[in-house]
């Protein structure tokens, strides 16, 4: 496990956490080089998200309800084949070996701590909704009434506020899983730690993020214009008349293209995560 420094019981320089060196010294540019040859040097990797992929495709040919229970376990299961990317991930940053079947355990003993995790950024930002529904709307409301402004004006302010707050807490706890699954961290711990990683070496972190959500709009627009609605199940919305297509689930026309793409990102950028996970625990102080 590689924890926080104030997280560890004893010594947490790199020697004791097992971590090289060259962990502290690669640019964004190295790491995304180290990220990329990450899953080669472990073919392992190709099969559990290869795994992962084909109970997506699984969901044409199953009924509806097992359809839904597919979709439900190929989320989890994206997660899954995260996890395992980081703790091989790790492995390969101490220069020591990690035998797959012994990966898989760490994996899902750790799977608890991660779903309640989940539950908690989700509180966070039902939260975040019930804040600014029940008690800044009304308020912002008010205040343009007594201010003679457009009440819609504050409609839009109140939507703009809403949505930048459910978008930060997402972005603050991208770490997360991380942090459960390399860190053992519980699922408070694995927040608070999420929230503290992301302010350090921002400009790494920035970077890779906007890359992440770079790769999330490319596969957004790759379902909109290729899978259009014709994909067995696809989460989407309308806008300006177009139907964006977040995701699409199912063998369909866009279901080889969006299964490489899914493949190769999740490949590559887990392994971007679980170093930046190592560089910011290891470095904080």
């Amino acid at each position: 496990m590689v924890r926080l420094h104030e997280d560890v019981d004893g010594c947490s320089c790199l020697r004791c956490q097992n971590i090289d060196v060259d962990v502290l010294q690669r640019s964004l540019t190295d790491i995304a080089y180290w990220s990329g040859k990450l899953p080669f040097r472990h073919p392992t990797i190709w099969l559990v998200l290869g795994v992962v992929g084909l109970i997506q495709l699984a969901v044409l040919v199953t009924p509806t309800t097992v359809s839904l229970l597919l979709i439900g376990v190929s989320i989890l299961g994206a997660f899954i084949g995260r996890g395992y990317i980081g703790v091989v991930g790790l492995a390969e940053v101490g220069h020591s070996k990690q035998p797959p079947r012994c990966a898989v355990r760490t994996v899902f003993r750790r799977l608890p701590l991660f779903l309640g995790a989940v539950i908690t950024v989700v509180l966070l930002v039902v939260l975040s909704i019930a804040v600014t529904v029940r008690v800044l709307s009304p308020s912002g409301q008010w205040v343009a009434t007594v201010a003679g402004v457009d009440p819609d004006i504050a409609g839009v302010g109140v939507v703009m506020l809403l949505s930048g707050s459910i978008v930060y807490i997402l972005l603050k706890s991208v770490f997360v899983p991380e942090a459960c699954f390399i860190g053992g961290y519980g699922p408070l711990s694995a927040v608070r730690v999420s929230w503290q990683i992301t302010s350090f070496h921002r400009r790494k972190v920035v970077g890779i993020l906007l890359g992440f959500i770079g790769l999330a709009v490319l596969g957004a627009v790759l379902d909109t214009q290729v899978a259009g609605t014709g994909a067995p199940v696809a989460l989407s919305f309308e806008l300006a008349d177009t139907t964006v297509v977040l995701r699409s689930f199912g063998l369909s026309l866009s279901g080889l293209f969006r299964f490489v793409f899914d493949l190769l990102v999740t490949g590559f950028y887990s392994g971007m995560f679980v170093h930046q996970y190592v560089e910011s625990t290891v470095s904080a102080r």
